[in-house]
């Protein structure tokens, strides 16, 4: 074990101290972020059912969902879908426990509906396919096909099944918040598809948010219509903003309605709220991380979360361990940066490096008992599966207004 004891210098620099911060979000209607969410709920959902049966989550990793897009067919003001969405399920996943079959099927099914049909405000009319491509193969002869839990090794202790490297980081910068902000501010209003993608461009204190809004079937009665609803999110959004940000503020939406000669068809324009209906595909890992953002100031890897098994999978568990590291230490030292790296093999409270920055400037040695702390852990089985803490969601907007309006000043 080593601690890398940064010097002023080659401390990594936080994102609220950066010059120019970019933040983007993938809205919970976005193709990307659709597979995301199938893949986990369909982990979590096989997670509950293996509890409940048997006490232990049998070996799965549900991370290679594809969500293929259908067509629509506009007319007017309405649509019709005359080709389907297909979701495809990739990975492997156990489908036996001491010889008695598990209703796989049926848990990943259950999920991909359950998902589209929480994000799609338009979901009563596409079709959807459904299709398994998972398997239970492995080198060892019982890992999907258990014959009790002495088939699972990692049941004593959770390790590491692989190298990863992990970044936590808190609290959100204003630049994070101010994009989850936008998708929610878009997203209440009854007009809107959910495929709403944010960009946020912090330049020091001038903010540019861009912003993608798609209309929907049978709430918008023109494209003049369209453009006066998004004109005035817009100017709602910019003066929230203007209120809570230091700078000055800059909205605009990406998709163009300028032309009102042009017919919705023509226009952003979905009968599902999302580009599926236009042949866009999805798949897990493109899109958000796990803080259901993309961060680049973060200098984080890409480790994928989302579908992997919450009992040891170094991506998900080691994920939750750095972020529960950083919550501890952000709520005793303000804002922080905590990286760490597992070699496989290695018991979580045992990683092969520790990485400790803070906006403070302190001295690692301070931070680092309570990092080691939160590493040591072993209850993240109940905030990933029964709190389902990394589902991907909307949070509230006055939520994320009452954040911007506690954070501190850029």
């Amino acid at each position: 074990m080593s601690t890398v004891t940064p010097t002023k210098a080659a401390r990594p620099v936080l994102p609220h101290e950066l010059r120019v911060e970019v933040v983007e979000r993938k809205g919970i209607g976005h193709p990307d972020t659709l597979a995301d969410g199938i893949a986990e709920l369909a982990s979590i959902r096989f997670s509950q059912y293996c509890l409940g049966e048997f006490g232990a989550v049998l070996h799965h990793n549900l991370d290679k969902v594809a969500v293929l897009g259908g067509r629509a067919v506009f007319e007017g003001a309405d649509a019709t879908y005359d080709r389907p969405v297909r979701v495809i399920f990739g990975g492997r996943i156990a489908t036996s426990f001491a010889g008695r079959p598990l209703p796989v099927r049926d848990i990943l099914e259950d999920a991909a509906r359950e998902v589209m049909r929480t994000a799609l405000p338009g979901w009563d009319s596409i079709t959807l396919q459904l299709r398994h491509e998972t398997t239970d193969s492995s080198k060892y002869a019982f890992k999907f096909a258990p014959r009790s839990l002495d088939d699972l090794p990692e049941r004593p202790q959770a390790f590491a099944n692989d190298t990863s490297y992990l970044v936590g980081s808190a609290p959100r910068s204003r630049a994070e918040t101010v994009a989850l902000l936008a998708e929610s501010w878009f997203n209440r209003q009854e007009w809107s598809g959910s495929d709403i993608k944010a960009l946020v461009v912090r330049d020091g204190a001038a903010w540019t948010v861009t912003v993608c809004v798609p209309g929907l079937a049978g709430k918008l009665s023109s494209t003049t219509d369209y453009r006066d609803r998004l004109r005035a999110c817009t100017d709602g959004l910019t003066t929230a903003l203007s209120e809570r940000l230091a700078g000055p503020v800059n909205v605009t939406v990406a998709n163009s309605v300028a032309d009102v000669t042009k017919p919705l068809g023509l226009q952003y324009y979905t009968v599902s709220g999302s580009a599926i209906d236009y042949g866009e595909d999805g798949l897990v890992g493109r899109g958000n991380a796990r803080s259901g953002l993309i961060t680049p100031a973060q200098q984080a890897g890409n480790e994928v979360l989302f579908g992997k098994n919450p009992a040891y999978h170094v991506g998900k568990v080691g994920g939750w361990l750095a972020d529960r590291a950083a919550d501890a230490v952000a709520a005793r030292f303000g804002p922080c940066r905590i990286a760490v790296m597992w070699r496989a093999g290695s018991a979580y409270h045992r990683p092969a490096s520790l990485e400790i920055a803070t906006a403070a400037d302190l001295p690692p040695s301070q931070a680092e008992g309570l990092v080691r702390e939160q590493l040591a852990r072993t209850d993240w089985l109940d905030d990933l599966v029964e709190s389902e803490c990394y589902r991907p969601r909307i949070l509230p907007v006055g939520a994320l207004l009452d954040e911007l309006d506690g954070a501190r000043p850029v």
